[in-house]
Parts: structure tokens; C-alpha cells; sequence
């Protein structure tokens, strides 16, 4: 458990350059974490599993042993001792369901510690991919804005063609109005 907490402290001490994009080596670095950290859980796990059996077991026998010392004494009040061996079943039960409850308590908190790991990860690397998208959205939508001012000066300078067309061809129309009218002047 304090593996993790420190884990948790060490990556809120991590710098925000740090969650840019990740490469297969960190990838790999970050599946190796994982594995031995599930190693290391379920090592934990297997330790107090036999903790708890080897407990059980002790108290299994302290409490035979407990009985069969009544067995000896009374050896006779068979009714008693069944009613000892009545509280002895009961604490034995009561023992491995407590042993029980502790492995499904362990259980519970590996599966919430593998899930916040699996949203960790899921932040790390989404977050990247969701900048680069927008970026991309962003790069369309000014490439699309560029083609259509590009278009718009295209029908501009046609419409400014047709213009400088339609007035060059007037020019030549006065043009050759305005020469009578010289060669009518330098007559006289």
C-alpha cells in the first residue's frame, strides 16, 4: 500500500513535459512496472493467505488440543464436551470467515488500485492523441478558410480581367473615334 501511495506522490511530482507522447521504450518501460508490481501484489497476497491459513491452522490445533484435554477430564460428560466442541465450531467458523473477508478486503483494494492504474494510463496516453486531433481539426479548418480567400481572389482577378478587357476594348473604341476627328482638325 505504500508502494502505491509513493508511486501516486512520485507522479504528481512529474512534470507536465512528461506526459507528452510516449514511446514504445516508455510503453515497455510501463508494462515491466506493471508486471512487477502485479508480482509484488500478488506475492502480498499469497503471503497473507498463508498467514491467515498458517493462523487458522494454529488456532485449529491449539483449540483440538483444548478439546481433547476436556475429552481427557470429563471423560464422561459427553454432553458437555459437545457442547465446547458446538463453541469451537463456531469460533473456527467465525475465524475463517474473518480470514475470508480479509482476502475478499485485499481483493477489493487491488481491483480499485489496477483501475485507477488502467485510468492513469488511459489519461497519459489520450490526452496527447486528443491535442493532436484538435491541432489537425484546427489545421483543416485554417487550410479551408486559406482555399476559400484563395478562390475568392481567383474570382476577383477574373472579374478585374474582364474589367481591364471590357475597358481596353473602349479605349480602342475611342481610339479610333478620336482619329477623324484629329485628321478633320489638321485639314484646314
Amino acid at each position: 500500500m505504500k508502494f502505491y501511495i509513493g508511486v501516486l506522490v512520485g507522479l504528481l511530482f512529474v512534470s507536465a513535459s512528461a506526459f507528452g507522447a510516449l514511446s514504445t521504450d516508455d510503453l515497455e518501460k510501463l508494462n515491466t512496472m506493471f508486471k512487477e508490481s502485479e508480482a509484488r501484489t500478488q506475492q502480498a497476497i499469497n503471503d497473507s493467505e498463508a498467514r491467515t491459513k498458517e493462523y487458522v491452522s494454529h488456532e485449529i490445533t491449539r483449540e483440538i488440543a483444548k478439546v481433547n484435554v476436556e475429552i481427557a477430564k470429563v471423560n464422561g460428560k459427553i454432553g458437555q464436551m459437545s457442547v465446547r466442541i458446538d463453541a469451537t465450531n463456531t469460533r473456527i467458523d467465525t475465524e475463517s470467515r474473518i480470514a475470508k473477508e480479509r482476502s475478499g478486503d485485499l481483493n477489493t483494494r487491488l481491483n480499485v488500485i489496477l483501475g485507477l492504474l488502467g485510468v492513469l494510463i488511459a489519461i497519459i496516453i489520450g490526452l496527447p492523441l486528443l491535442r493532436d486531433r484538435k491541432k489537425d481539426r484546427e489545421q483543416d479548418e485554417q487550410l479551408e478558410a486559406q482555399q476559400q480567400q484563395l478562390e475568392a481572389q481567383q474570382r476577383q482577378l477574373e472579374a478585374q480581367q474582364q474589367e481591364l478587357e471590357a475597358m481596353r476594348q473602349e479605349l480602342e473604341t475611342l481610339k479610333q473615334n478620336q482619329r477623324p476627328w484629329q485628321e478633320t482638325q489638321r485639314t484646314p
